[in-house]
C-alpha cells in the first residue's frame, strides 16, 4: 500500500509497458495525462514508456526524457469502448474526480513573466474545422471575431490562435478532421496590437516548441474566450482564470461544464461562461472586460455578477440542452 496515496501497489501489475494514447486531443488532457501523472506521483509509473503524439512532450514535463516517445500520425477519434481497458477514465465526456488521477500544475509549472505587457493577456482560441463529417459548427465568425477585437483590445492584449490559420505548423499533432480555409487572417492584419500565436512560435523556435509556447502563454493569462473542443479542456486546466466557451454544439454540454474536469482539474476551478449563441459571447466579452486579475484570480465585478450566473455551467448545462440554438446577429 502507498501510505501517502493510499492506493494498493498491485494497481499497475496489468498495465503494458509502454502506455499508448490514440484519440483526440480533448481525451488525452481530460483522462489520460491526469491518469498518467498520478501514477508518476504514487511512484507507480515506474520505467513504463508513454507513447502519444509528436509535440506533447511540454505537457509530460514530469517525466524522463527517454520515458516518451512520439508517433507522427494525425490524431483520430477512438469510440470509448475501444479505448484501452487499464485506462480508468475511458469516456472523456463522462469525467469526474476520480481517485486514479491527478491533474498538473501547469501554470506554476509554466508561469514565468515572459509574457508581461502592459494590458493583461487574453487569449482567443478559435477553429475553423469539419466537425462530425460536418460543416464547421463551433466557431467564431468574422463579424463576432471583429466585435471583439474593437470591444477587447484597448482592455487586454490579445493573443489569436485558431489552428491553419499560417498552415501546419511544426511541433503541432494535426487532428483527422481538417482545418479549413477562413477570412480571419486578413481581419487580425487590420488590427495591429493582437498577437497572431502563429507568428510567435515562429519567433521562438527553437528556444520553445509550439506546446511550450502555448502552456508558457496559458499560464501567464488569466482571461479567455475559446470554442467548443480540446482547446477549452485544456483551458480548464489552469487555475483562477475567467473563461467563456462558445458551444454551439457537443456533448460537453451535458455534464462536462458543470461536472467534469472543468470543475475541479485546477485549484481554484476557473470560472467558466457557456456561450451557446453568438450574442451570449459578446455578453461573456463585457463581463471580461470589467474584470479584475488580482491574486491569481480573475474576479468579476460586481455590476456584471447575474450577468456571469445566467452564463454558468449550472444554468446553461444539462442533457435538455444539447439542441443547437439561435445563432445570435453576430453569426456569420
Amino acid at each position: 500500500m502507498n501510505a501517502r496515496l493510499g492506493i494498493p501497489l498491485s494497481y499497475p501489475a496489468d498495465l503494458p509497458d509502454t502506455l499508448e494514447f490514440t484519440g483526440e486531443f480533448g481525451a488525452e488532457v481530460n483522462s489520460f495525462l491526469p491518469f498518467i501523472y498520478w501514477l508518476f506521483q504514487a511512484g507507480l509509473l515506474r520505467d513504463r514508456r508513454i507513447l502519444t503524439y509528436a509535440g506533447m512532450a511540454p505537457f509530460y514535463f514530469f517525466l524522463a526524457p527517454d520515458q516518451m516517445l512520439e508517433k507522427s500520425e494525425p490524431r483520430r477519434f477512438v469510440w470509448p469502448a475501444d479505448r484501452p481497458a487499464w485506462l480508468p477514465t475511458r469516456d472523456d465526456h463522462g469525467v469526474r474526480s476520480r481517485e486514479f488521477e491527478c491533474f498538473p500544475d501547469y501554470r506554476s509549472r509554466y508561469r514565468d513573466g515572459s509574457f508581461d505587457a502592459a494590458k493583461p493577456l487574453l487569449i482567443l482560441h478559435n477553429k475553423y474545422s469539419i466537425e462530425w463529417g460536418q460543416r464547421p459548427v463551433n466557431y467564431l465568425s468574422l463579424d463576432l471575431l471583429q466585435h471583439l477585437f474593437t470591444e477587447l483590445g484597448d482592455r487586454f492584449q490579445i493573443v489569436y490562435l485558431r489552428p491553419g490559420i499560417l498552415g501546419q505548423l511544426f511541433g503541432y499533432s494535426p487532428d483527422h478532421q481538417p482545418d479549413l480555409a477562413f477570412g480571419d487572417l486578413a481581419l487580425v492584419r487590420r488590427f495591429p496590437d493582437i498577437w497572431l500565436f502563429d507568428e510567435l512560435a515562429a519567433e521562438i523556435r527553437p528556444r520553445a516548441s509550439y506546446n511550450e509556447l502555448k502552456l508558457r502563454l496559458y499560464a501567464n493569462a488569466w482571461c479567455h474566450i475559446t470554442v467548443q473542443g480540446g482547446n477549452a479542456h485544456l483551458a480548464a486546466l489552469f487555475s483562477g482564470a475567467l473563461m467563456a466557451i462558445y458551444h454551439c454544439f457537443g456533448q460537453e454540454i451535458r455534464q462536462s461544464y458543470r461536472d467534469g474536469h472543468f470543475a475541479y482539474a485546477a485549484q481554484p476551478a476557473p470560472t467558466c461562461m457557456i456561450c451557446r449563441n453568438a450574442d451570449q459571447v459578446a455578453n461573456a466579452a463585457a463581463i471580461l472586460r470589467g474584470c479584475t486579475i488580482t491574486d491569481g484570480h480573475a474576479l468579476i465585478a460586481p455590476e456584471y455578477a447575474a450577468r456571469a450566473v445566467a452564463l454558468s455551467p449550472q444554468a446553461q448545462c444539462g442533457p435538455e440542452r444539447m439542441a443547437a440554438p439561435a445563432p445570435g446577429r453576430y453569426a456569420a
